[in-house]
């Protein structure tokens, strides 16, 4: 048996605030390194010093307790448990906001390339979803597993960063989540807005698939996101979210696939879509990625997404990506993670780098031996 080389494993149980508590006592290091990060780059990238941001953030606590109110409370035993001040926490779970909202494509990368396939086209009749997470280097280092066991909730594990409460994973109820940026001259930092990464959290803690989908319906948001659902018992769907508005995506033929650029709201007058500008690659990416996984079709499995993920077709910005050095810095990006989850099984694939480069590690967080981790070949 195999465990995870570099990522710590952060396990927290109990009421939102016990869980945020246990999550900032036990990764606190990691978490003030990840804000440290972030201040710094703000200041470096956008000019905008500590004392703004905090401001900014000051006034989001009521806008996401009124939204979710575990939410808060979880972020509230974070802050204590890390010894930093609530505002500093919630400003790292909407770094999202403050970046994309000032619009610095220039320097911020990130790509991310989600996939799913459905019973009808999988091998032994599973639900897989899965995705490359590409960011930047300088986050290797503060990664995290984060496994969380609510009162009255299913049971959630994330791969996340260090003090972000949301971002990919699954959770004991059947439901995987893998999540896109998106970026378009609409996106705003608005303190009335409920950040991101929080609506996905509220997203994945949900106990069935309306009630997922409600979370990120029901949130006002002043950014654009793309998030992908599917579920253990055999549906799958992307959501294309807007300030003003929600794509639908739906699976073709049993596979849904879906990258950095607007699909279902793609050439809305009232949309313009930026991201694709400084990112090419996406126009490819979610294409490629279907077309290679349906060469599998009824015989789909680990493997196949294994192939997908791995592939480097227009190297070094291919769907398994690598830093260019001819890039700015500030714009490295990289995949950081690779994760395929089988929701039927109830278990998680995961790599530690490049998945071109590092081997899988098979996570299996809700079964009878939920610390059962055996490195997997594929």
């Amino acid at each position: 048996m195999a465990t995870l080389k570099q990522t710590p494993v952060i396990s927290v149980k109990g009421k939102p605030f016990d869980c945020g508590l246990q999550h900032g006592t036990q990764a606190g290091a990691l978490i003030r390194k990840n804000v440290a990060n972030y201040f710094k780059r703000w200041k470096a990238t956008m000019d905008m010093e500590r004392t703004e941001i905090l401001e900014k953030c000051r006034k989001l606590p009521p806008v996401i307790g009124e939204y979710d109110n575990d939410i808060l409370e979880e972020l509230q035993g974070l802050a204590k448990g890390a010894g930093l001040s609530l505002e500093e926490v919630i400003a790292l779970n909407a770094r999202y906001e403050l970046i994309w909202g000032e619009r610095v494509v220039r320097f911020f990368g990130g790509g991310c390339t989600s996939v799913a396939a459905l019973p009808e086209v999988t091998k032994d009749g599973h639900t897989f979803i899965g995705q490359n997470w590409d960011n930047a280097p300088i986050l290797t280092d503060i990664m995290i597993l984060l496994e969380v066991e609510q009162t009255g909730k299913p049971k959630v594990v994330l791969s996340t960063e260090a003090g972000l409460l949301g971002l990919k994973g699954m959770n004991s109820a059947g439901l995987g989540m893998v999540v896109n940026g998106l970026v378009t001259t609409r996106d705003r930092f608005d303190p009335t807005c409920v950040p991101w990464f929080l609506v996905l959290r509220s997203a994945i803690n949900a106990e069935n698939f309306a009630r997922t989908l409600q979370a990120v319906l029901r949130a006002k948001l002043a950014v654009c996101g793309n998030v992908m659902f599917a579920h253990k018992d055999g549906e799958a769907i992307d959501l294309e979210v807007t300030p003003g508005d929600v794509g639908v995506v739906h699976d073709k033929d049993g596979i849904l696939t879906h990258s950095n650029h607007f699909l279902a709201l793609a050439n809305r007058a009232d949309l313009t879509d930026i991201f694709k500008k400084f990112i090419p690659n996406s126009l490819f990416r979610y294409h490629r990625a279907r077309r290679l996984l349906a060469m599998d079709t009824g015989h789909i499995d680990v493997a196949s997404f294994r192939r997908v993920f791995t592939d480097h077709f227009s190297y070094p910005d291919s769907l398994c990506w690598h830093v260019n050095p001819k890039d700015d810095v500030h714009s490295h990006t990289k995949t950081l993670r690779s994760i395929i989850m089988d929701l039927t099984a109830g278990a998680m694939y995961l790599t530690e780098g490049n998945p071109c480069e590092n081997d899988y590690v098979k996570l299996t967080p809700f079964g009878a031996k939920a610390r059962a981790r055996s490195k997997t070949k594929t």
